[in-house]
C-alpha cells in the first residue's frame, strides 16, 4: 500500500512541477491598433497646451509626397488615469509627463507584443518640450519599422502565388493575395489591387546598371524613367494623355536600403496632364551590384476622394519585403 502511495506522491509532484512550470510563463497579450496610430498617454492639461503642440508637430506633421495633407501618425490621447486594460495593449504608445527626473527610454513588448512604448518625462514643461522635439526623429524611425513589420505580418496571412518576380527579376516579394498580375512584358511586370474607388499598383522594371551619381541627376533620371513607363503603360482617360510625374512639386528623395542593397527612395505625386487625375507614388531604385542591374520598383495609388497615406504605406511594406535571390 505504501508503495502505491509513494508512486502517487511522485506522480503528484511531477504533475505539480509541470503545472507550476506552465504557470510561470507570462501570458503576453497580442497588441492591437490601427496601422500608423499612436496612443498618447498624457495629462489633459499638458495635451491642450504647448507640450501637446510639440507632440503634434513632432508626430502628426504631414506625411511626405501625398496630394492632400494627412498626418504621419494618427494620435489618440488619453490621461494616465484611464491607461489600463485594452489601451495598454496598443501596439504603439507614447507616454509623456512631468516627473522628478528626466527619463528617455523605449520599452519593447512591455504589456503586449509587438509593442513599442516611448517614455519621455522631465521636471518642467520647457525641458519636456525640448526632449519631445529632439527625440521625435529617433522614435519615429523605431515606430515606422515596427509598423512596416506589422503590415508585412498581416500580408503573410494570405500571399499571392506568383512566379513572375522570381523568373524575370530573380527577386522574392511578398504581395498580398488581393493583388493580381495586371500586365507583363519582357522586363516589366505590373500587379494591381482594386479598391472601392480606384486601385493600388506595383510596377517592377529592370534598367541598365545606373552608377550612383548626385541626387539631382538621379532624381532627373528617376523622373525620366517614370515618365517613359507612364507613356508606354499608363494612358489617361483622354486620347494622347498619360501618367507623368507632377511638375509643380519636387519629389522627396531619401537614401535607404532594401535587402542590404543601396536604394534610392522617391516620394511624390503623379498626374495625368490634361485630365484631372492625380495621386501619390513611392519609388525605389535598387542597385544590385552582384548581377550588375538596377531594379526600379514603384507603387502608385489612384483613389480619388479617399485618404491615401495607408495605401502608400501598404505599397511601401510590400516593396520593402523584396529579397534579391543569389545568382544561380
Amino acid at each position: 500500500m505504501m508503495h502505491n502511495h509513494h508512486i502517487l506522491k511522485i506522480i503528484l509532484s511531477i504533475f505539480l512541477f509541470f503545472s507550476c512550470e506552465r504557470e510561470s510563463k507570462p501570458l503576453i497579450k497580442k497588441s492591437n491598433g490601427n496601422i500608423n496610430s499612436i496612443t498618447v498617454v498624457i495629462e489633459n492639461n499638458l495635451w491642450n497646451n504647448d507640450v501637446g503642440d510639440a507632440i503634434r508637430a513632432g508626430f502628426a506633421y504631414p506625411a511626405e509626397g501625398l496630394p492632400q495633407q494627412e498626418p504621419l501618425f494618427d494620435l489618440k490621447q488619453m490621461p494616465p488615469s484611464v491607461f489600463s486594460g485594452f489601451a495598454r495593449s496598443s501596439r504603439t504608445i507614447l507616454w509623456v509627463g512631468l516627473s522628478e527626473k528626466v527619463i528617455i527610454r523605449t520599452d519593447t513588448n512591455r504589456y503586449a507584443t509587438p509593442q513599442t512604448m516611448a517614455v519621455l518625462t522631465a521636471p518642467e514643461k520647457e525641458t519636456l518640450i525640448e526632449i519631445i522635439i529632439s527625440q521625435s526623429t529617433q522614435i519615429i524611425k523605431k515606430l515606422k519599422n515596427q509598423e512596416i513589420l506589422e503590415r508585412q505580418r498581416r500580408t503573410k496571412k494570405s500571399i499571392l502565388k506568383q512566379e513572375e518576380t522570381r523568373n524575370i527579376f530573380r527577386v522574392e516579394m511578398e504581395i498580398p493575395s488581393a493583388y493580381s498580375l495586371f500586365k507583363k512584358e519582357k522586363k516589366t511586370v505590373w500587379f494591381q489591387r482594386e479598391t472601392q474607388k480606384g486601385h493600388l499598383n506595383i510596377i517592377i522594371t529592370e534598367l541598365e546598371f545606373l552608377k550612383s551619381e548626385d541626387q539631382k541627376k538621379t532624381l532627373q533620371k528617376i523622373i525620366r524613367v517614370r515618365d517613359s513607363i507612364g507613356r508606354k503603360f499608363i494612358p489617361g482617360r483622354l486620347p494622347g494623355t498619360h501618367m507623368k510625374t507632377e511638375e509643380a512639386y519636387t519629389p522627396y528623395v531619401f537614401s535607404t536600403t532594401i535587402d542590404n542593397n543601396e536604394a534610392i527612395e522617391t516620394r511624390g505625386t503623379w498626374e495625368v496632364k490634361g485630365d484631372f487625375m492625380a495621386g501619390p507614388f513611392i519609388n525605389f531604385l535598387i542597385e544590385d551590384k552582384k548581377s550588375k542591374k538596377t531594379l526600379m520598383i514603384e507603387g502608385f495609388v489612384f483613389a480619388p476622394s479617399t485618404l491615401k497615406r495607408d495605401y502608400i504605406f501598404e505599397l511601401e511594406s510590400i516593396i520593402r519585403s523584396t529579397r534579391i535571390m543569389p545568382n544561380p
